[in-house]
Order: structure tokens, then C-alpha cells, then sequence
């Protein structure tokens, strides 16, 4: 069985490691393929840095976010590859999926630290919208206080003073 493991670093991304362990556990054979998405700089930064700057600064980032799951996987023992793209993140995702015959597309989603917010649910949905390639979500993490109460109150508040305004 070969599976996509689209990593960016954050320990909820992560998590599909533990879905690829459980499957080696039960001796199903798995070999793993560990991608890294860089998205493209804009172009008003574009215009001030040389190619070789930016795709230095890529394959430095992309290195960072694929080595802890190179890690995890180096201690299981486990095959696999490890490959970085350029792009759009879900498009490239469906597309190295389809290009590498991959069974199964599994990605762990969660509390990302705001910096690192590019494989969250709807990255997970619009992977979804492009493959027909089965896609396994795994959720990890609890929303915060402010994200469960002070978000909702504030909408409901902001929703009351919009319907007492007509």
C-alpha cells in the first residue's frame, strides 16, 4: 500500500504517522511518500529577490517542515520518500498523488501555530474536490477558549447589533 503524507512541520500534520505505523503494525505493507508544498512567493516580493534566493529560502523551509517526519519515520524503520513541490498546496497534493499512484492520501489536521496554517481543513476538503484518491482527515488538537466562546459571542453580538440596525 502506498501512502501521501503531505507534512508542513506543526505535530497535528504529523498525526498521519501514527495512521501509517498502525497499518505497518498490522502487517500491512506500507511504503510511505512524505510531500512538502512550498507555496509561491507574490509577485511584489518576487520582483525584489533573485530565483536563487527564493528557491533557496523554499528548499530551506521545505527541509525544516519534512524533517521531523523523516525522523519518526527513520526510528520505524518503515520505507520512504521524501519530496518537495512549488505551488498551489492542494492542487500540487492531488497532483503528486495522482502522478505517484498512491492508495491512500492521509493528512493530520489540527491547532497550527498562526504561521503555519496551509494544511488545515478546508486544504483537507479542497484535496478532497480534486482527487478521487481515498482521504483520510485526522483531527488532533482542542480550539482554545477564545476560539470556542469569545468567537462565537462576539459573531452572535456583531449578528444582534446588524438586526437592530434595521
Amino acid at each position: 500500500m502506498k501512502v501521501l503524507i503531505p507534512v508542513d512541520g506543526s505535530k497535528p500534520a504529523l498525526a498521519a504517522l501514527l495512521h501509517v505505523a498502525s497499518l505497518a503494525h498490522s502487517r500491512i505493507v506500507v511504503e510511505t511518500l512524505l510531500l512538502n508544498v512550498q507555496p509561491r512567493f507574490h509577485r511584489h516580493v518576487s520582483q525584489f529577490s533573485s530565483r536563487a534566493a527564493r528557491d533557496a529560502l523554499r528548499a530551506e523551509r521545505s527541509a525544516a517542515a519534512i524533517a521531523p517526519a523523516i525522523e519518526a519515520l527513520s526510528r520505524t524503520r518503515l520505507p520512504f520518500r521524501a519530496v518537495s513541490e512549488l505551488g498551489n498546496v492542494a492542487e500540487r497534493i492531488a497532483a503528486v498523488a495522482k502522478r505517484e499512484g498512491v492508495d491512500e492520501i492521509v493528512m493530520g489536521t489540527g491547532r497550527h501555530p498562526q504561521w503555519l496554517r496551509w494544511l488545515n481543513p478546508s486544504i483537507a476538503q479542497a484535496v478532497m474536490e480534486r482527487t478521487d484518491i481515498p482521504v483520510t482527515v485526522l483531527a488532533r488538537g482542542q480550539a482554545g477558549a477564545l476560539e470556542r466562546y469569545a468567537l462565537p459571542a462576539g459573531l452572535a453580538g456583531l449578528a444582534a447589533l446588524l438586526i437592530a440596525a434595521e
